[in-house]
C-alpha cells in the first residue's frame, strides 16, 4: 500500500476573500504550499489533493495554475483529484475546459488514478478514485472522494446533502480506508481499524473559521498511522467586521422602511414619498446614496 501527505481544498484564487486583510494574498497562499512541500519532503513522501484546487473558474488565473504548477515541479510529483469549484457546471465531462483540466496535461501533475494504478501493480489492493459526480467503485479496499461528509450526526447540519463518516465506511463495506474532500473542517474518524480521513481546508477563508486550526494529514497505510500536521495560517488577519458592517447597514435600511410607512401626508408618486420621507428624517449619507441609486433619481 502506501504513504503520502492528505490534504484536499484549498480554493487557490486570484482575489482575497472578504475576511481576510493579507496585503498580498498570493503570496499567503504560496505560502501555505511551500509548508506542503517542506512536509511532504520530511516525510519522504507525495501529496494527495483530494479536490477543489481551485475556488472557481472565473477567478482562476495563470498566477494560480502557477502556484499549482510549481510545487508540482519542485516536489516532481502531485496527484489531484477534480472538485465541485473545479469543474465547469459540476461536471466532470468539462474537466478539460477548466484549471484543473490543465494541470492534468503537464508536466508532473496527474490524477490520483494514476498512483492508484502503482499501488494495484505492487499490491493485492482495490482502489476508487472518483471525481465530484462520478460512480464509485463500491467494492474498493482504498477510496478517494471529493463529497460532503460530516464527522457524525452532531455536526450535521439540518437540510444539507451530506452523510457522516459512518455512513459513508457502511456505503464502502470493504474499504479500510477513505479520504474525502468538500467539508472544510479536518477530522479522522476510525473505527473497527476502518479509517475516514478529510484534511478540511487549506487557509481560512471563512470569518467564522478563525479558530479554525490549518492542516494536511500525513498517511501511512502499512503502519497504520495518520498523523495531523498544522499549516501555519495567520489567524490575525481574519477579519469578521464587514459582518458587522453588513448587519448594521441592514439595521439602517429596515428603520428606513418603518419610517417610510409612518410618514404623515403620504402621495401616490412612490419617489415623492421616500424623498419627503428622507427630509422628514435624518438618515445617513450612505442610506440616501443607496436609495437614490435604486430609485434611478
Amino acid at each position: 500500500m502506501a504513504k503520502f501527505i492528505c490534504t484536499a481544498d484549498w480554493h487557490i484564487r486570484a482575489t482575497r476573500p472578504r475576511c481576510r486583510t493579507d496585503e498580498n494574498w498570493i503570496e499567503t497562499q504560496r505560502n501555505a504550499l511551500a509548508q506542503i512541500k517542506k512536509i511532504s519532503v520530511k516525510k519522504n513522501a507525495p501529496v494527495f489533493v483530494v479536490g477543489d484546487l481551485f475556488h472557481s473558474n472565473s477567478d482562476t488565473s495563470f498566477e494560480c495554475i502557477q502556484l499549482v504548477q510549481s510545487l508540482a515541479d519542485e516536489l516532481g510529483e502531485l496527484y489531484i483529484l477534480a472538485g465541485n469549484h473545479d469543474l465547469p457546471y459540476h461536471s466532470s465531462e468539462n474537466i478539460n475546459k477548466s484549471a484543473i483540466g490543465i494541470l492534468l496535461n503537464s508536466n508532473n501533475i496527474a490524477s490520483i488514478r494514476e498512483f492508484n494504478l502503482w499501488v494495484l501493480n505492487h499490491g493485492d489492493v482495490t482502489c476508487s478514485c472518483s471525481n465530484f459526480d462520478e460512480v464509485d467503485n463500491k467494492d474498493a479496499e482504498i477510496v478517494f472522494k471529493h463529497t460532503l461528509v460530516f464527522p457524525d450526526l452532531k455536526s450535521l447540519p439540518p437540510n444539507v446533502d451530506a452523510i457522516t463518516a459512518k455512513e459513508l465506511l457502511e456505503e464502502f463495506p470493504n474499504a479500510k480506508w477513505i479520504f474525502t474532500g468538500d467539508y472544510h473542517r479536518n477530522f479522522h474518524y476510525e473505527k473497527n481499524g476502518r479509517h475516514v480521513v478529510n484534511p478540511g481546508c487549506l487557509l481560512r477563508q471563512a470569518s467564522d473559521m478563525k479558530d479554525y486550526k490549518c492542516g494536511v494529514y500525513y498517511v501511512d497505510t502499512d503502519e497504520n498511522i495518520v498523523e495531523f500536521v498544522p499549516i501555519i495560517d495567520n489567524e490575525s488577519f481574519v477579519d469578521d467586521s464587514y459582518i458587522l458592517k453588513q448587519e448594521e447597514r441592514e439595521e439602517r435600511i429596515e428603520s428606513f422602511v418603518d419610517k417610510l410607512s409612518d410618514t404623515k401626508n403620504v402621495s401616490l408618486d412612490f419617489v415623492d414619498n421616500v424623498q419627503k420621507a428622507m427630509l422628514e428624517n435624518n438618515f445617513g449619507f450612505e442610506i440616501k446614496t443607496v436609495v437614490e441609486e435604486l430609485m434611478e433619481v
